[in-house]
């Protein structure tokens, strides 16, 4: 009897059996070739990994984060990555002394970021204890593409990271006066930083020293240069000097004149009129060096240089023919019929007038070869 009720039950077993196969395949051979079965997988998923699982009290030691991240063309994970940063993130009891962001690497449909923190741990009462890294919480939102190619993103979620555990295994010494403090440095490394201070020293100190020789060697190139010039041209006068000695010519001119013209007069105005007219028009002034018993003949103006040493006489070449302005020209005329005319009496208001014309000309001549006028020139050709 209870071999038969074995044999029943086998037998009921084997029919249980067969229906499950069945079912099975039935429900295979009704799903089509191309469906495709969704799963399920999580957006973010992060994790630690310690260098050590046991530090000593103020040991320094590595601690990673790795997280990765659904980066598909439809789908995106974006975390908030701004509050791992190692000189922002926090976990506290450890001190954060350093740390590194490490290159994201991507795969088909996941992107991996990954950050290197430099910890340590100081804490009295947690000798001989597991110290738990504080749980981590990151902030991410999804992002999905639409029809149209516009991504839309959802709203802020949360992943809390799970705690990794440190133990603390060493005490520290009775006599320690702080534990934060750096190691010494030993006499061998303060020597070798003496050593290579000293030799930096003698480096700067010699290329000082050549430095000032080079510029010592450009000085007297530059002073013998300058000494040549100099004296083979020492007594020649600037324009800016000559300029200002026919303003000078003709205020004295015109002060005297007040009394009378005569002809001494008339000629001082038509040698510095000239002059004034020469510089003018971009004419070259003509100068002769001067010795102390120079006299200036007439047409020439005298210029002393200093001291009342040396110095030049200038004079002016220009006719009223080649002068191209007209009211110079007849002040040139005026005091040239003047000056050389046949006799009769000077007409005073015609060379007042041309004293006036002289007298501007002068000005304009002073103002085109002041030293600013001149520096902008050489700018200018340099240029």
């Amino acid at each position: 009897m209870s071999g038969e009720l074995r044999g029943g039950l086998s037998v009921k077993r084997w029919l249980a059996a067969l229906g499950l196969v069945a079912v099975a395949a039935s429900t295979l051979s009704a799903q089509a070739p191309g469906d495709v079965v969704d799963v399920e997988v999580e957006p973010i998923t992060c994790w630690w990994r310690s260098s050590t699982s046991a530090v000593r009290s103020g040991e320094p030691f590595t601690l990673t984060l790795t997280c990765q991240v659904v980066e598909a063309e439809s789908t995106k994970v974006v975390p908030d990555q701004s509050k791992l940063d190692p000189a922002v993130v926090q976990l506290e009891p450890f001190e954060v002394i350093g740390g590194a962001k490490a290159p994201d690497m991507r795969v088909p449909g996941k992107r991996f970021f990954q950050y290197d923190y430099r910890l340590r741990l100081i804490n009295e009462g947690a000798f001989g204890a597991d110290v738990d890294v504080p749980q981590l919480q990151i902030s991410y939102r999804i992002e999905s593409q639409v029809a149209r190619g516009e991504a839309v993103q959802g709203r802020d979620l949360n992943y809390n990271l799970l705690p990794i555990s440190i133990r603390l295994v060493s005490i520290v010494p009775e006599d320690t006066m702080d534990i934060r403090e750096a190691p010494a440095a030993a006499f061998q490394a303060v020597e070798a930083r003496e050593a290579r201070a000293d030799m930096l020293r003698l480096v700067g100190t010699i290329l000082f020293g050549l430095a000032g020789i080079v510029l010592l060697v450009m000085l007297v190139s530059l002073f013998r240069r300058r000494r040549v010039k100099s004296t083979a041209d020492s007594w020649q006068v600037s324009l800016g000097s000559v300029a200002s000695a026919v303003q000078k010519e003709l205020a004295e001119v015109r002060q005297q004149s007040r009394g009378g013209w005569d002809d001494s007069l008339v000629g001082r105005a038509l040698a510095a009129a000239r002059l004034a007219a020469t510089m003018a028009s971009g004419r070259q002034v003509g100068q002769i060096r001067a010795t102390a018993s120079s006299e200036p003949l007439e047409g020439q103006l005298l210029i002393r240089g200093l001291l009342g040493r040396g110095g030049a006489l200038v004079s002016g070449s220009i006719t009223p023919q080649n002068m191209p302005d007209a009211n110079v020209a007849s002040a040139l005329t005026t005091f040239a019929r003047a000056r050389y005319g046949r006799g009769g009496a000077l007409d005073s208001s015609a060379l007042d007038e041309a004293l006036d014309t002289a007298t501007s000309t002068a000005k304009q001549a002073a103002s085109a070869h002041s030293w600013l006028s001149d520096l902008l020139k050489r700018k200018k050709a340099r240029g």
